[in-house]
């Protein structure tokens, strides 16, 4: 199977919000009217986002710099699994997230190649733009699965990609026994559950400028939001190490 890749590292801007069901439902309703429903994030399907983390927390510590490269594994499925890796195929992501503005990569590639890419057997060619290199950085440096998520997700997004609003329900973050980057180590079974999100999470996410309806909307969920939230792999790991959360 050839390895695609099927989105770019365009920068954009991107804010994440916790808020309650009330006001989730009214950014969700006002979004659908300006834009369609995104056909790549179905309503009420489960994504399962397995992040990738080093022995020494590397992406965690650059994550605290405000400045990040993300490696991940995400799936869908129709109802919520209890394993992970368990299809043909799934996406392989990079996401650069630093304040303000973040770019994200994202390649298809078969579920039994994944070790070997986190092993550096198997390499994914780099286009001049590309994340490749900060993935190469981290298998080098010994990647492996470190904290799973969980969530249904809504979106809406313009034609030509340019504004998107998600909001992310049921959102959960589960523990992975992991003990090697073996080709048999996969499927692996998640959880327990560490923790479970109380309200939703609404990400707006843009290129140039907003749309004045949409920035009304920014402005609204920003008024009533209980928190304003970072990644989800930073929050992750705050349930999951707790107080060795604050590593040097």
């Amino acid at each position: 199977m050839t390895v695609s890749r099927i989105s770019t590292t365009e920068p954009r801007k991107e804010h994440r919000f916790l808020v309650n069901e009330a006001v989730a439902r009214l950014a969700l309703r006002t979004a659908g009217t300006y834009l369609p429903l995104d056909r790549d994030d179905r309503p009420y399907q489960w994504s399962t986002t397995t992040y990738c983390d080093t022995a020494d927390w590397k992406v965690l510590r650059a994550e605290k710099t405000g400045h990040a490269t993300q490696l991940r594994l995400r799936e869908y499925h129709r109802t919520r699994p209890n394993e992970a890796f368990v299809g043909e195929t799934l996406f392989l992501e990079m996401k650069d997230d630093r304040p303000e503005l973040g770019m994200k990569e994202r390649y298809v590639v078969p579920t039994n190649d994944v070790m070997a890419y986190l092993r550096g057997d198997k390499k994914i060619e780099a286009a001049e733009d590309s994340l490749i290199p900060h993935m190469t950085a981290l298998v080098k440096a010994g990647v492996r699965p470190v904290v799973v998520t969980q969530y249904n997700r809504i979106a809406y997004s313009s034609p030509d990609g340019t504004v998107r609003i998600t909001a992310d329900h049921n959102l959960m973050y589960l523990a992975i026994p992991w003990q090697a980057n073996t080709d048999d180590a996969i499927p692996c079974r998640i959880g327990p559950v560490i923790e479970r999100e109380p309200g939703v999470i609404i990400e707006v996410k843009w290129f140039d400028d907003l749309p004045h309806w949409a920035d009304e909307l920014y402005s609204y969920i920003r008024d009533h939001m209980v928190n304003e939230r970072p990644s989800k792999y930073v929050v992750a790991m705050r349930h999951l190490l707790g107080d060795q959360e604050l590593i040097a």
